[in-house]
């Protein structure tokens, strides 16, 4: 291969392709839902390309086509457009966008959410003091907290004054955009079923995995906790997800262990349950020696 063309291939990949996976990285963060800011990370990405290859149109308008095709087709959602307008990080931003998708996004999103039409018109009238910043909207520790706070918590803390608004923003920006839970759940049942151990029955795996899947949940939490606080945004500062990429042995390894600690398990409720048992009949034996101590003495009772 020749390097002359190698290297500045590479350099193209890297332009394009890094805003791409901080997209990818916000939408599996655990910290924060996604759903507030995919739409608003999504136009970011696009612009972040564009100036990384010096807003030439002509190297960049292939990578927007591509992913402007994906977007449309596939990814949008009307979800997205109401949880960037109820997102105050955009929609108080100079920089905000007006495209019309996204009100119609949020409109349609009130139809088909809000059934009650009393509901419906107080929410619609709250978005005006929403919009013009009124009320406790417009309070210094609102405008000041906006920018850092986690959305749902913002409108946990300064929407008060709009409750039916307030609740309906805390639904839409509340959601994930991500499946990786379940396939990270999906992944945990192929390492427990396989071709060595396939024979298991449904409630046995089922115990199987989700006492794999939380230790893992745990060892992750742990090791998180030890590190300081990450950006979704910033790849550096993403924590690799490497604990969920195991060798086959170690998988066969911590399955036979997870097994031996549900037999040891089993054995001690088995053993508890024997004690309790016998307890139980030597009561029963008990009653029925008094039934018969009584039988003895009526046979003495006068006639």
């Amino acid at each position: 291969m020749d390097e002359r063309s190698f290297w500045p291939s590479v350099v193209y990949c890297i332009k394009t392709t890094k805003p791409l996976v901080q997209v990818l990285r916000l939408t599996d963060a655990e910290g924060v839902p996604a759903m507030a800011f995919i739409y608003g990370a999504m136009d970011e990405c696009k612009e972040k390309i564009a100036k990384n290859l010096d807003n030439d149109i002509r190297a960049y308008k292939e990578i927007w086509d591509i992913i402007d095709k994906k977007w449309e087709l596939q990814m949008h959602r009307d979800l997205h457009g109401a949880a960037y307008y109820l997102n105050p990080r955009f929609r108080w931003s100079a920089n905000v966008s007006i495209h019309p998708e996204i009100k119609r996004g949020l409109f349609d999103c009130l139809e088909r959410l809000v059934k009650d039409m009393g509901v419906y018109m107080k929410i619609e009238e709250q978005l005006i003091a929403y919009n013009d910043k009124k009320g406790l909207f417009g309070y210094r520790g609102s405008m000041a907290s906006y920018m850092t706070r986690p959305p749902v918590k913002w409108w946990e803390q300064y929407g008060d004054d709009t409750p039916e608004l307030k609740a309906f923003a805390i639904k839409i920006l509340g959601l994930t955009c991500s499946a990786s839970a379940c396939e990270r759940n999906w992944s945990t049942f192929n390492q427990v079923h396989t071709k060595r151990r396939n024979r298991l029955t449904t409630k046995r795996m089922n115990k199987l995995v989700y006492v794999m899947y939380n230790r893992k949940l745990k060892e992750r939490f742990l090791k998180k906790s030890k590190q300081k606080e990450e950006d979704a945004l910033v790849v550096e500062h993403v924590m690799s997800d490497d604990e969920w990429v195991a060798n086959p042995s170690d998988d066969d390894e911590e399955v036979n262990t997870v097994e031996a600690e549900l037999e040891a398990e089993l054995e001690a409720e088995l053993e508890v349950r024997e004690v309790v048992r016998e307890d139980t009949d030597d009561e029963v034996e008990f009653v029925e020696d008094d039934d018969d101590y009584g039988d003895e003495d009526d046979e003495f009772l006068p006639i």
